[in-house]
């Protein structure tokens, strides 16, 4: 190319009659020199862009290892038994036998109230109850008194019965002599008078008898009434004697005290709940991680799954414990649905204070001595001249065999994220399968193929003078 438009230039010279000139001459071989040199680059950017790339991937080994398929929460310490010690009573702090940290006994006297107003509130019904027995003793008193008022009433019918009968016989008597003529007739008038009178002094008599009778009735009720306010002043002895042992407060189990709610002098006031004083952990060698369990996954929860945790106190330590329970009650925050699993922690050495925050992993299943493949292996697809152009649909991975991919059906088991189980599969262990490069999402796709710039169809080109 570079010959014929130097001939064309020689032939256009000769026509115009010129003589070429040494630095004309030199300039010419000049342009034909960068035009040779042109064509070769062209030539081998075209032959480079024209060849398909090779298949892009790199290679893992099929392994035999342990995996384990994990389920990963969060949750917070806390103790087995946490008792909340109140009081049951108002006043004012007076002494506190125990602290933060404290180690107590059951019914360890831990603080006490000041317990003056009570002990004048006790004193009080002392003496209420003290009346009411007085009372009581009257009342008794009266009944006895009513009793021998009966008593009388009784006797004085008794007597007028014997005086109605006296002058019944008079004058039935009487009535007999006066027939018989033996009596005059006059008496016969007064011994009527005499029983109608007898009988109206029994009448009276008896009359004053149910009126001793119901009035020691209503002596022996007051005696009732008079006992049940003396019992109802001893509840309030009683009562007062309770409030008065409230004002010492004690320990309700063995424990350590985690909170202590109030200083000396200060006043705690017991209306509709009572104040919490002390906050007492029954036993800090044995705890619980509650964690929070997403509804995705806590059906794979079992009381032999696997726990262990973390806490940020010890980042290098990690802790073992068991499900002990999954509590029913959901939790639902921003509409993300979770379940408490109660996890059983043993605490030896004390590390694991309450409130901590544990970052918990459960084995949900787990495979011993299986072959495995990075999860990579099963996202590879490459798309080159490398591969077959027809595969089967579902897990697959690419066998690599003296630089050839190979496309193996596999079935999946477990997987942790990183690595799958391989159940089923032509595959062994050291077997090698394709992965991704470093960056890439699967094999790069083959480019067109690049055309010549010197092919025909192609545009462009260099104008002349």
């Amino acid at each position: 190319m570079a010959t014929q438009v130097l001939e064309q230039q020689q032939k256009l010279e000769a026509l115009l009659g010129r003589t070429p000139r040494p630095a004309l001459r030199r300039r010419r071989w000049m342009i034909a020199a960068g035009a040779v040199v042109l064509l070769g680059v062209a030539t081998g950017v075209w032959r480079i862009t024209a060849a398909p790339p090779a298949a892009q991937f790199g290679t893992a080994q099929v392994k035999r290892q342990t995996i384990a398929k994990t389920i990963n929460a969060t949750g917070t310490l806390q103790a087995v038994t946490t008792v909340q010690v109140g009081t049951q009573v108002s006043g004012t702090i007076s002494e506190l036998d125990a602290d933060f940290n404290s180690q107590v006994k059951k019914d360890q006297v831990i603080a006490r109230l000041d317990p003056s107003q009570l002990q004048a509130q006790l004193e009080q019904a002392n003496a209420t109850w003290l009346g009411t027995q007085a009372t009581v003793q009257a009342a008794q008193n009266n009944v006895l008194a009513a009793d021998a008022g009966v008593q009388a009433a009784q006797a004085n019918v008794d007597r007028t019965d014997s005086a109605l009968q006296d002058a019944q016989t008079a004058f039935d008597r009487t009535q007999k002599l006066v027939q018989a003529g033996a009596a005059p007739a006059m008496n016969l008038p007064t011994a009527q008078a005499t029983l109608t009178q007898a009988n109206a002094q029994k009448q009276q008599a008896v009359a004053q008898l149910n009126q001793a009778k119901a009035q020691a009735q209503a002596t022996r009720s007051q005696v009732n009434q008079t006992q049940a306010q003396a019992e109802q002043a001893k509840a309030a002895v009683d009562v007062a004697k309770v409030n008065l042992d409230h004002t010492v407060i004690k320990a309700p189990i063995d424990g350590v005290v985690v909170a202590r709610n109030v200083d000396v002098g200060q006043t705690v006031a017991a209306s509709l709940q009572a104040p919490t004083v002390f906050l007492i952990a029954n036993d800090l060698t044995r705890m619980q991680v509650l964690a929070n369990i997403d509804e995705a996954d806590v059906g794979q929860l079992t009381q032999s799954s696997k726990v262990s945790f973390t806490v940020d106190a010890y980042p290098t330590d990690v802790f073992r414990g068991r499900v002990a329970q999954v509590r029913l009650q959901p939790q639902t925050v921003q509409n993300v649905v979770t379940y408490t699993a109660v996890i059983d922690v043993a605490n030896p050495d004390l590390k694991l204070k309450p409130g901590m925050t544990a970052t918990v992993t459960v084995v949900a299943a787990e495979s011993d001595n299986v072959p495995v493949v990075p999860n990579s292996a099963l996202r590879f697809r490459p798309d080159t001249q490398a591969a077959p152009a027809k595969v089967s649909r579902g897990p697959m991975v690419w066998k690599v065999e003296a630089g050839k991919l190979t496309p193996v059906t596999v079935q999946t088991g477990i997987t942790d994220g990183v690595r799958t189980e391989i159940v089923a599969g032509d595959l062994k262990e050291g077997d090698a399968v394709a992965v991704p490069l470093a960056g890439s999402n699967g094999a790069k796709s083959a480019s067109a193929p690049a055309k010549s710039p010197f092919a025909a169809g192609a545009t462009g080109g260099r104008g002349g003078r």
